[in-house]
């Protein structure tokens, strides 16, 4: 797009211009994002509006060649290209690169973290109709800013990797490559806010901010966006007259006072929107040349890796949100309502587990092998296995507070049992630990699929090869004393506490209760029992209770699955998990007691919200002077329908008690 240089900053469109735009993508064929957000995206518009629109049989739209079809994962979205002022846009707090520096509603203990995520939905009109727009509920617009300004932060911290000033650049040149937005509306007690998040330049956008001095805050947060654009250019337009040289800073900064973006204004499917407008940020961050951590860029592969699944049907849309850490844990149809912290957290990892590994004959082995570039043809070797388990182990550490080194699990999946895939028993971490001390199978599988990641969350052993910048030991609280950290991997971990059986079984029980509890494990002695006064377990104490060096080999996994380029027929192939004993009759009755009651607590918060929700919107109206707040049809239809659930609630409720006296004779 050729454009003349700028000597000033434009003014900012009247909101009738901006009305005039909306109207114009609505009549549009394939813009289906919403009016709040396309006004809001619109407001910011730095170029003449007929640039923007053409007229086809008397009504205007947006001219063709302003847009592009785009395929996506799979799904086709609309892109929108168009010149904005360089204040709009938002730094996108979902970036892959600072993914580990925020909680996941993955993580079941994440109640009380400080930094955590809502999960992201699509948006919904008055109709109920999914729009090309995501929505986030926040707790208050202090917390809306509080994540925005964050999200910059974390960006301006991980900068220093960049081999060249991105400000200076920016300056010099301009902003050369658009950046790609997304509408998304944060919606919190006092209003919703509707923003255009930065799904791939965030950098950039970052950058700009600073360079112009906008605050996007404030912004986003303002009730008239024309007013405050018409402050921001005034203040910009008079650092302009105070500039005595084209070299100085505020005449640079017209370089990028008007930039090109694009827009996603447009959805074939806007249930998928998320993974749509997320698929080119991850794919940065794969083969980033940043130099990201290991945990974000690890995570990053195995997120497409799911992709791959979900894009093909073999998983769904909340078992792809669940692996992803978009979605709690509680949203799997396995997790059973009364599932703890242990248990949520350990079946989301065997389900990982079971992603990144799975059996002769399953769809997955092909898609896996593209997903990370593995060679075509080439059998599975062991820095491909290592690979997988780094990007499994990372996505792991989403359920828990702070993530781990991802080469914990390095070694825990042989080469043979990755070829083959890995076969699992079907329990639970608690089921395995009732009887791992005298079942030989059950504490295998606990000290391969579990204890490293146990141990590393709690900061007992970790995945350092003995580097000599690495030696300062984590002790306990109560121990402020310093020691010389031993020098040991993962394996001789592992191996020391095949050796020691019994008290490795009593320090897994501790760890899952420890996680029960929300507090850190206490040390146990030789026969398993906990340490009596209290005292925390730490990684000195780890290295005097489990040796290093003193360890017998562990087993190997069962392998019960040939490899594919043994195995001739496929139809024969075990499933990827050996088939557990169906549930009885009482455990199926008991099970769905459990959902009744869930089923009800829901409903029963559901009303609460309801009866603030209408609070609020009474007082809204009146504020507004609306009389009465909701006309005589609606309020009619809502009480009908509030009328047909009581019933039906009340009907469905009946079935729980007990038959008369005079039926059970």
């Amino acid at each position: 797009m050729t454009v003349e240089p700028l000597s000033k900053y434009p003014d900012p469109l009247t909101p009738d211009t901006v009305d005039r735009l909306v109207e114009a993508a609505l009549a549009t064929e394939g813009i289906n994002a919403p009016r709040e957000a396309l006004a809001a995206a619109f407001a910011y518009t730095a170029e003449p509006v007929e640039h923007l629109v053409t007229t086809v049989q008397g009504r205007e739209r947006i001219h063709p060649a302003r847009l592009r079809s785009v395929s996506v994962g799979g799904e086709s979205a609309l892109e929108l290209s168009v010149r904005l002022f360089g204040c709009a846009g938002s730094t996108w707090e979902r970036n892959e690169r600072n993914d580990s520096c925020w909680g996941s509603p993955a993580d079941p203990a994440s109640a009380n973290t400080e930094w955590m995520l809502p999960p992201t939905e699509v948006w919904h009109d008055s109709d109920g109709k999914p729009k090309a727009a995501l929505s986030v509920g926040m707790k208050s617009v202090d917390r809306i800013v509080a994540v925005i300004n964050r999200a910059s932060e974390l960006l301006s911290a991980g900068d220093g990797r960049r081999r060249y000033d991105l400000s200076s650049d920016l300056l010099l040149n301009g902003q050369e490559v658009p950046c790609l937005m997304v509408a998304q509306v944060y919606r919190a007690p006092e209003g919703d806010f509707w923003a255009w998040p930065t799904v791939k330049g965030n950098n950039r956008t970052r950058g700009r901010h600073h360079i112009l001095k906008a605050d996007q805050a404030a912004l986003l947060t303002t009730p008239d966006v024309t007013t405050a654009l018409q402050q921001w250019t005034l203040e910009r337009n008079a650092d302009l007259k105070q500039a005595d040289s084209n070299e100085d800073p505020a005449r640079l900064a017209l370089q990028i006072a008007v930039v090109e973006a694009r827009l996603i204004v447009g959805c074939t499917k806007p249930e998928l929107l998320y993974q749509v407008a997320q698929a080119g940020n991850r794919r940065d961050h794969i083969h980033a040349n940043l130099g990201f951590t290991p945990n974000d860029q690890e995570r990053a592969i195995g997120r497409r890796v799911l992709a791959k699944y979900r894009e093909v049907g073999l998983i769904d849309g909340t078992v792809f949100g669940v692996l992803a850490g978009d979605l709690p844990i509680t949203r799997l149809s396995e997790c059973p309502p009364d599932a703890g912290i242990c248990e949520q957290r350990d079946l989301r990892c065997m389900l990982l587990l079971a992603q990144f590994f799975p059996a002769a004959g399953d769809r997955r082995r092909s898609l896996i092998r593209k997903a990370m570039a593995e060679p075509e043809g080439e059998m599975l070797n062991s820095q491909h296995t290592a690979e997988r388990l780094r990007a499994y182990s990372a996505l792991c550490s989403v359920s828990w507070p702070e993530a781990w080194n991802p080469r914990v699990d390095d070694n825990t999946v042989p080469v043979a049992n990755a070829r083959a895939g890995v076969v699992l028993s079907r329990k639970s971490a608690e089921q395995l630990l009732t009887v791992a001390e005298k079942d030989d199978d059950a504490f295998a599988e606990l000290i391969r699929y579990r204890a490293p990641q146990w141990l590393a969350a709690f900061k007992l052993a970790d995945a350092d090869r003995g580097s000599m910048g690495a030696q300062a030991n984590r002790r306990a609280e109560d121990e402020p004393a310093t020691s010389v950290r031993v020098r040991r991997g993962i394996p001789d971990v592992l191996m020391a506490m095949n050796a020691r059986r019994t008290q490795a079984v009593g320090l897994l029980r501790e760890m899952a209760i420890a996680m029960e509890e929300g507090r850190a494990p206490h040390r146990v002695d030789a026969f398993g029992n906990t340490d009596r006064t209290g005292r925390l377990a730490d990684q000195a104490w780890f290295d005097d209770a489990f040796p290093k060096g003193t360890g017998l080999r562990l087993p190997k996994p069962p392998q019960t699955a040939p490899t594919p380029s043994r195995s001739k027929d496929r139809t024969l192939q075990p499933p990827l998990f050996r088939a557990a004993p169906p549930p009885s009759d009482r455990e199926l009755a008991d099970t769905k007691k459990a959902g009744v009651r869930f089923l009800l607590n829901q409903i029963e918060q559901h009303a609460r919200d309801l009866a603030t929700r209408i609070d609020d919107a009474r007082s809204h109206a009146a504020a507004a002077g609306m009389n009465p707040t909701w006309e005589w049809n609606e309020s009619e239809r809502l009480n009908i329908q509030a009328g047909n659930i009581i019933e039906s609630l009340k009907h469905a409720v009946e079935g729980t008690r007990p038959p008369d006296e005079e039926h059970q004779g």
